[in-house]
């Protein structure tokens, strides 16, 4: 199978904020140059995160932290995906990303709060941690959602495997669920806002 990469990025946000363009950034994170393949999946995560928060760094924005609930959601998207076959932040039965980062308990008490989602897949050389990135960046939406100042977690799950190809082991999709939880006693906000 050629190599192939496809990205898709949606977001709910509080407010439209826009930031600069990073330049690319010139951080090595571990793994970076390898392809899925060659690396277990928590290693590509690791180096996926590494890399965005170097871009984050490179823009003058503070670092995103793991966040265990927003990975679950991620997680979970993230098979689903490569196992029924689609690449979408709406799954075939109408699940949305904004469901399942409700349903994972990431807003909580919460009433001030902002999530987006980056999706993104890719096989053989196109399938390294900085290629991912690299294809999130060329694309102002997913580097929206990458460089947003308000953001401060993320839960990233890569899955060995492909939309197109569940059995692909040089394949790696990947589901990114960016969020920001504010003080409680706040007014809730939230306003979806597509490509």
């Amino acid at each position: 199978m050629p190599s192939a990469l496809r990205v898709i990025s949606l977001v709910a946000v509080t407010a439209a904020l826009l930031l600069p363009t990073a330049a690319a950034a010139s951080a090595r994170c571990p793994g970076e140059e390898a392809a899925a393949s060659a690396q277990s999946e928590t290693a590509l995560e690791q180096s996926l995160l590494c890399l965005i928060n170097a871009r984050r760094a490179a823009a003058g924005v503070r670092a995103v932290s793991p966040n265990g609930r927003l990975r679950a959601a991620a997680l979970g998207h993230s098979h689903d995906m490569v196992r029924s076959g689609y690449f979408s932040h709406t799954a075939p039965g109408g699940v949305t990303f904004l469901d399942r980062i409700l349903d994972s308990g990431y807003v909580g008490g919460a009433r001030n709060w902002q999530v987006g989602e980056n999706l993104v897949w890719g096989n053989g050389r196109l399938s390294s941690p900085a290629e991912l990135v690299s294809s999130w960046m060329r694309s102002p939406p997913h580097r929206e959602n990458l460089l947003r100042g308000r953001f401060r977690e993320i839960g990233i799950a890569a899955v060995r495997g492909t939309p197109v190809a569940a059995g692909d082991d040089g394949g790696i999709t990947v589901t990114s669920e960016y969020g920001f939880r504010g003080k409680r006693g706040a007014k809730k906000q939230s306003r979806r806002a597509r490509r």
